[in-house]
């Protein structure tokens, strides 16, 4: 029962990145759409949490009912918190561009999915930000996102 009710929680917020992934304005003519990788990663996300719900339909429906593994919503918790850091993440693009997002989200990601080591968090904080720029930006095109209140970018540019 609780894959189902942690499907149905991720086929919502699937829905919700599937919104907010067609909320990205087009791309000039002979340009990548900037909201291509999120909406791909929004309908991931939805085949995913289908597989999850129909897996804990099966079980339900096989007699497996609940035990006392499956009551742990620490899951679920983590799970929403993940999304709480990516809307406030997305937002934070628009005020702050995203070398800064990304500095500051890059480690606390990387310790909720259990990286502990302090060098590799600390690294993080620039290597992050620095392989998103050559991947997106540079190779792909992407237009940066700069920020209307502070940008980061612009000071490292001069």
């Amino acid at each position: 029962m609780k894959d189902v009710i942690e499907g149905l929680a991720l086929l919502v917020l699937s829905l919700i990145a599937i919104w907010g992934a067609w909320q990205v304005p087009q791309a000039a003519p002979g340009e990548t759409w900037a909201g291509l990788v999120p909406f791909g990663a929004a309908l991931a996300l939805f085949g995913l949490s289908l597989f999850l719900v129909t897996g804990g339909l099966r079980s339900v429906s096989h007699g497996s009912g609940f035990d006392d593994q499956q009551t742990s919503t620490t899951g679920t918790r983590e799970i929403l918190t993940l999304f709480l850091i990516a809307l406030v993440y997305q937002q934070s693009f628009r005020w702050f561009g995203y070398v800064l997002p990304t500095a500051i989200v890059a480690p606390v990601v990387l310790y909720m999915f259990g990286v502990r080591n302090k060098v590799g968090l600390t690294a993080s904080v620039f290597l992050c930000p620095l392989v998103f720029h050559i991947i997106f930006f540079e190779l792909l095109g992407v237009f940066p996102p700069y920020g209307e209140v502070f940008d980061l970018l612009d000071a490292i540019r001069g």
